[in-house]
């Protein structure tokens, strides 16, 4: 039978079928079909999603008020933002090395399901995610991204952040990017990004893009700052021995991290960091008017932190660490090693996902904030759209959104 014969049999059964619907029952099957074309997919290795459907299911009202320092007339054109930024978190999810990439890579139709009532110009895309948010703010959307899905996975009962892992990877650069300096260590040019995460969840909670020769060991107190700022309780962080430094141990100890960290061979008990060593210090402080007879130890050591005495605080706690360490060398092993673990798939799996070890495209530092920043937000926003729509595994996976 011809194909056109075919076409037109099928053509006129559904228009005999829609002829003996009524207007009720037409509603009630368009709102069906409706329904199962709006079901949430979560990407999986069987069933890939587009990077745009899957944009399409952000709800953006949480973080729309980001933009109210940008526009004066905020409260008037607030409504419109919300197609913008689904075409911002597409731009992050979809791989695509620029803007104008991703603007050419969608359909009028595609626009649409973001939320645009028409194909919008690319001027106007150009100006709200480079200007009216800018390269330098994509940490900021990252901390209201965070703070959105902290508040939305604690209605669930779970507590974003209460173990961290903290570590720092590094990008080659082009060749002749004159701002990319040499690394004796990584024996390449390129730079380096240093990145906090939830160590059960995976997904980032701060990141901070380094020169690669700039020590990763101070980034460790800005962390701890930012997840203080967005009001997470964070009870355990695990590091590598290079953010060990006593200004570091006394800041995460004092504030209530637990700070567990690989112990390097040339450590030696620090006789500063001794509990009798603490008692004599806190004694000299005896004519300060905030000086108490008979404290316990956590409050001279808090009182001591507070008068500068950070090197003598950090000794004590470190100390404590490498007692822990020599009397259950195996259970304080497998703590460190759970990180290094951890970390170099959370790297691994990055670095073959999204834009970050790919071909960098241009040269310098501010484009490697752009690709770092791009990088931490398809993370982010892919596991906030899961969260919304319901899903809690594999939160922040982006291997298969294409």
């Amino acid at each position: 039978m011809p194909e056109i014969d075919i076409e037109r049999k099928i053509e006129k059964y559904y228009g005999r079928i829609d002829r003996l619907l009524s207007d009720e029952d037409r509603e009630l099957l368009d709102s069906i079909l409706d329904g199962i074309e709006k079901y949430f997919i979560d990407p999986a290795k069987n069933r890939p999603v587009k990077a745009v459907e899957f944009a399409s299911w952000l709800d953006p009202e949480p973080i729309v008020d980001l933009l109210r320092t940008s526009y004066p007339y905020f409260e008037y054109i607030k409504k419109r933002f919300g197609s913008r930024i689904r075409f911002f978190a597409y731009f992050m999810l979809s791989k695509k090395k620029n803007l104008w990439q991703a603007y050419h890579s969608l359909s009028e139709e595609e626009f649409m399901k973001l939320g645009f009532s028409k194909m919008p110009n690319y001027e106007l895309l150009r100006e709200f995610t480079f200007e009216r948010i800018g390269i330098e703010q994509l940490p900021l959307v990252l901390c209201w991204v965070v703070g959105t899905l902290k508040m939305l996975l604690q209605k669930k009962k779970i507590q974003l952040g209460k173990k961290t892992f903290q570590d720092a990877t590094d990008t080659r650069s082009l060749k002749h990017d004159k701002e990319a300096k040499y690394s004796g260590y990584y024996k390449h040019s390129g730079y380096k990004l240093d990145s906090t995460i939830d160590a059960d969840l995976d997904i980032p909670l701060y990141y901070s893009p380094m020169e690669i020769t700039t020590d990763e060991g101070g980034n460790l107190i800005p962390s701890q700052e930012h997840l203080a700022f967005l009001d997470i309780s964070e009870e355990e962080r695990t590091v590598d021995d290079k953010y060990a430094t006593f200004a570091n141990i006394a800041h995460s100890e004092i504030n209530g991290t637990s700070l567990y960290y690989k112990i390097a061979n040339n450590w030696v008990f620090s006789k500063k960091g001794e509990e009798k060593a603490i008692k004599k210090r806190y004694q000299k402080c005896h004519r300060d008017d905030d000086f108490i007879v008979n404290p316990d130890l956590d409050f001279m050591l808090r009182y001591l932190y507070k008068k500068g005495e950070v090197e003598t605080v950090g000794a004590f706690y470190r100390n404590q660490r490498m007692k822990q360490a020599e009397t259950d060398p195996e259970g304080y092993k497998k703590i460190c090693d759970k990180r290094g673990v951890r970390m170099e798939g959370h790297f691994g799996r990055v670095k073959l996902t999204t834009l970050l070890d790919d071909h960098p495209g241009r040269r310098g530092w501010k484009q490697f904030l752009l690709r770092a920043g791009m990088t931490m937000l398809s993370l982010v926003f892919a596991a906030l759209i899961r969260v919304q729509n319901g899903v809690f595994e594999h939160l922040s996976n982006v291997t298969y959104i294409v």
